[in-house]
């Protein structure tokens, strides 16, 4: 787990299920999987994950997440 260089580069589930393009439910049980990035934030019920983090975990496990849907 690593330390964002940017204390405000932090992504939550809301963004995790916009770069998976699944639902909210959806993204918070894939963030679970063994494997994916722990958390840097965690309090009561808000978990936060270092942006570079979950970007190299959908490299890896979503190739092509970065291309924008076809219309």
């Amino acid at each position: 787990m690593s330390q964002p260089d940017d204390p405000y580069d932090l992504v939550g589930v809301a963004e995790i299920a916009v770069a998976l393009a699944v639902g909210r439910a959806r993204a918070d049980v894939i963030s679970r999987y063994r494997g994916f990035p722990e958390p840097v934030v965690v309090r009561d019920r808000i978990r936060l994950w270092c942006r570079r983090d979950v970007e190299v975990w959908l490299d890896t496990n979503r190739p092509g997440w970065r291309i924008p849907p076809k219309t």
